[in-house]
Formats: C-alpha cells, structure tokens, sequence
C-alpha cells in the first residue's frame, strides 16, 4: 500500500507528466523531420509564405514553452527535495537530541541510586541526592510532555480544560518549582505583579509553556544572571513577559524560534541540551488559549523578551453578593 502511494505521489505524477510529453515532443518533431519535405510542399501550395514565416514561429514557440515547462519541473522538484532534506535533517537531529537528552537524566538517576544503595552517606548527602533525581525526573517529564504535546499540537486534536486560575499565584508556584534549577546557575528572579487576575485557563497546559520558557531563559543564560518576570494589562491582553540576560537572536533566527524541531545552531548554543519543541508546543497551547506567543531582542548575545498573551476576554469576573439584610 505504501509503495502504490509514493507511485502516485504529486511530485512522482508530475515527473511522468514531464516524462511523457517529452516523449510525446520528441515523437512529433521525428514525425516533423521525416515529413518535412511533404509537409512544405504542402504548405507551399496552399500559402508560400506560410512555412517560412508562421509555421517557424509556430515551432520556435512550441520550443520555447517545453524548455520553460522542463525548467519548471527541474525547479519544483529541486524546491520538494531541499525541503525535504531539511526536514529529514531536523527528525534526525530531534532523535538525536532527545536520546541524548533522555539518557543524561537517566544516567544521573542511576548513579546516585546506585551511590545510595552502596556507600554510606550522610542524612544531608542523602537529601542532596534526592533532591538531584526529583529534579532529573521533572526533566524527564517535561520533555515527554513537550514530545506527547508535539504529536497533537494542532488546535482541532488538542483538547483544553478550562477552569478559573489566579494567574500571579500560578506564577509564584511554576518559579518555586525551578529552584534548584535557578540555584545551580545562581540565576535571580524578579517577578513583578501589576495584579492578579482570575482566568479561565488550563492550568496544566499553561504550566507547559511557563516552565518552557523559564527553563530556557536559565539554560540559555550565563551564570549569575537574572531573569524578569513582569505581569502587567494592556487593552486587549494580560501579558506575561520573560526578559532574560541570555544568547539573544539574530533577525534571521526570530521568526523561526516557533518552527517544530527549530533550534538555534551557533557557537553558544552548541553544547546545550534541545529537542526543538518547547517553544512550538507553547506557542500552540496560547493560540489555542486565544491568545499569542512573541520574542523580542536588541539583537546577538543581548538577552531576549518572550511574551506569553492572554486575551482579557479569559478573565473571570468575581461577584461578591452582599447578604440582603
């Protein structure tokens, strides 16, 4: 079944349409030469002028076009192949990246398991490793999270639940869980809140995208740099920015950071851990919350500035309701 469905693929169709009228020309112009003395003779009879002048032409356009219609096959098929080997080239480096990422925590786990169950070690050692593999083990999830939100990010598979959530306490809650990870870096958060508006959100999606988002800007970030969380309203959103101190973008970069797979390939980003989804899982999880995901930055190794977009139409409005005396 698969192979009679990559026979009938376009690009495999319009090849045997290129193939057959090549074929078809190269029969006609054969016919042509070998009737070619009968064909003017004919011609003269009927018209002198019309062989010399609009059956030449005739010919030479009929030239022209299979040569723009070759050129044009060449074109679209090299466009389908480049693509293609692009997106080959992402699913590879996905893979790869995920097994690496995969087995970094795994193998962090087994060793302090295995330090555990054969050395003695202190009541204080001892919290330190635990702390280590639940923090491994966050990673772990979070990545199969982002790798099972991947698979259905389209907004029609994708499927919400909404329920009231008092967006600055998530906030404070999503940063508590990312202490260890802003210790190691010695990285400090400031987090700003204009307010505290009640919303219809899905709390565990939203949670994908925050620790998305503050789990790069730590990653993405030098040590002992720091990290602004400001919460503020404007006239059609509540908006949640993420100012890091990290690698930034380039122009060209910026309007790729959402693609599936997409990660920036440079000298400071190299050797850091990436599958390429978190920010193409967040940005769908807004779109699908009605809202937007964008970046900013002043430019190359100068930070960056995501903004997470909530439509005001999400708030909930509280009613207090006075006893009636």
């Amino acid at each position: 079944m698969s192979r009679l469905r990559n026979l009938f693929h376009p690009i495999m169709v319009f090849i045997g349409i290129q193939v057959a009228w090549i074929v078809l020309m190269a029969i006609w112009i054969n016919w042509y030469l070998e009737n070619n003395l009968a064909i003017k003779e004919f011609a003269q009879e009927i018209r002198p002028d019309l062989f010399t002048a609009e059956i030449q032409w005739l010919i030479l356009f009929e030239g022209c076009f299979l040569m723009l219609l070759i050129l044009a096959g060449v074109y679209v098929i090299f466009v389908y192949w480049n693509k293609q080997n692009r997106l080959n080239q992402m699913q590879s480096n996905f893979v790869a990246s995920v097994s690496h990422e995969l087995k970094s925590p795994l193998a962090s786990i087994q060793l302090y398991l295995e330090t555990l169950k054969y050395q003695d070690i202190s009541k204080e050692e001892e919290k330190d490793f635990v702390e280590t593999m639940l923090s491994d083990t966050q990673r772990l999830s979070e990545l199969i999270d982002n790798i099972l939100q991947s698979s259905k990010a389209d907004p029609k598979s994708m499927a919400l639940q909404f329920q009231p959530v008092n967006l600055g306490a998530f906030l404070e809650e999503v940063i508590k869980g990312h202490k260890r990870q802003l210790e190691e870096k010695k990285c400090l958060v400031d987090l700003k809140l204009e307010d505290s508006p009640i919303m219809n959100l899905d709390q565990k999606a939203l949670r994908m995208v925050f620790n998305n988002l503050i789990s790069n800007a730590i990653r993405y970030s030098p040590v002992a740099s720091s990290l602004n969380i400001h919460l503020h309203k404007n006239a059609k959103y509540w908006e949640v920015d993420f100012k890091d101190q990290g690698f930034g973008f380039e122009k060209k970069d910026i309007k790729k950071v959402f693609r599936k797979f997409y990660r920036v390939q440079n000298e400071d980003t190299q050797n850091i851990e990436g599958a390429g989804l978190g920010l193409f899982i967040s940005s769908e999880i807004v779109k699908n919350h009605k809202g937007r995901l964008k970046v900013s930055s002043p430019g190359k190794g100068r930070g960056s500035i995501f903004s997470v977009l909530l439509p005001v139409s999400r708030e909930v409005e509280v009613v207090r309701q006075l006893d009636e005396r």
